[in-house]
């Protein structure tokens, strides 16, 4: 494998193989109203199912009216959240299944963000994605 390095741009999805499960995870700290919108966590791999989302709200998400939420785009977090989008802002853990509106097993390689809509101004967030690429 290769650096550990949190800067992930063009990168490719991290794949362990086939049956296994695997994660790929990442922090989400607001600095602003909405700032930053989305924070990209990674990249899972095609043929992937994403199964669980983990979240650990560390400081509560606050100011306005937030909504915390994960997503394939920068566009698709908050409420747009097409992997969910009705996360707990308060501090606390929490483990959430996919939405199943996204088609999977994924056709492509996949970024996956998390970000707040709602004008959120505090919070820090650390979110997991599970996945797993069956065999076929």
């Amino acid at each position: 494998m290769g650096s550990n390095s949190p800067n992930l741009t063009n990168k490719p999805a991290r794949e362990m193989g086939y049956q296994m499960p695997q994660q790929i995870s990442g922090r989400h700290t607001l600095t602003g109203a909405d700032t930053p919108v989305a924070t990209l966590i990674g990249r899972v791999p095609a043929g992937s199912i994403i199964y669980g989302i983990a979240s650990r709200v560390v400081t509560a998400v606050t100011g306005g009216t937030p909504v915390l939420g994960v997503g394939t785009s920068t566009a698709t977090v908050g409420t747009n959240g097409n992997l969910n989008a009705v996360m707990a802002e308060a501090a606390g853990s929490e483990f959430l299944v996919p939405s199943t509106t996204v088609a999977q097993p994924l056709a492509a390689d996949t970024d996956v963000y998390v970000g707040t809509t709602g004008g959120a101004t505090a919070g820090d967030v650390v979110i997991g994605i599970m996945f797993f690429k069956p065999v076929g």
